[in-house]
């Protein structure tokens, strides 16, 4: 697989992940407050789990597809 497609890849997933999570960060960052985080704690909390995921996700694609090349 080549370097265009992997970026391309890893861009598409990040897309699709951060407008997935800006359609529903404002009920999850409401539900966090309601267990005492404040509101930039509860941000920052959503914020760093889906960064991780998007790069949990980018790397397993991207060994899955180098390994079968």
């Amino acid at each position: 697989m080549g370097r265009k497609a992997v970026l391309f890849g890893f861009w598409l997933i990040g897309y699709a992940l951060g407008f997935f999570a800006w359609l529903v960060a404002p009920s999850v960052i409401n539900s966090l407050q309601g267990v005492g985080l404040s509101s930039d704690m509860a941000g920052a909390f959503v914020t760093g789990l889906g960064g991780s995921l998007v790069m949990l996700v980018g790397v397993m694609l991207w060994g899955r597809l180098s390994s079968n090349s």
